[in-house]
């Protein structure tokens, strides 16, 4: 299942910034995010949060081959949350 790719590539994301000790905003942004899913089926809002979060954690990232291989894992989760916003229907539009 899509959630279960989710949650594993979000596992590995984390344990990547944690290996190249990055700054511990960006480790809180991926321990939200994988908190986010790990709650059962998301909803159509915590995907947005968990692709806004993969954002900012791209965003503050250093430069360097091992960001290089950190945003390859963003890119994978980052299209996994797609997947799974495709398939999520969207909330009704506040009237």
């Amino acid at each position: 299942m899509l959630i279960d790719d989710a949650i594993l590539e979000a596992s590995r994301l984390l344990a990547s910034l944690r290996s190249m000790r990055a700054a511990q905003e960006v480790v809180d942004e991926a321990e939200l995010a994988l908190s986010a899913l790990e709650h059962g089926n998301p909803s159509h809002h915590t995907l947005d949060f968990v692709a806004d979060a993969l954002e900012r954690i791209d965003a503050n990232l250093p430069h360097g081959a091992l960001a290089g291989f950190v945003r390859v894992r963003i890119r994978n989760l980052a299209g996994i949350v797609t997947a799974m916003q495709d398939d999520t229907p969207t909330p009704p539009s506040a009237a």
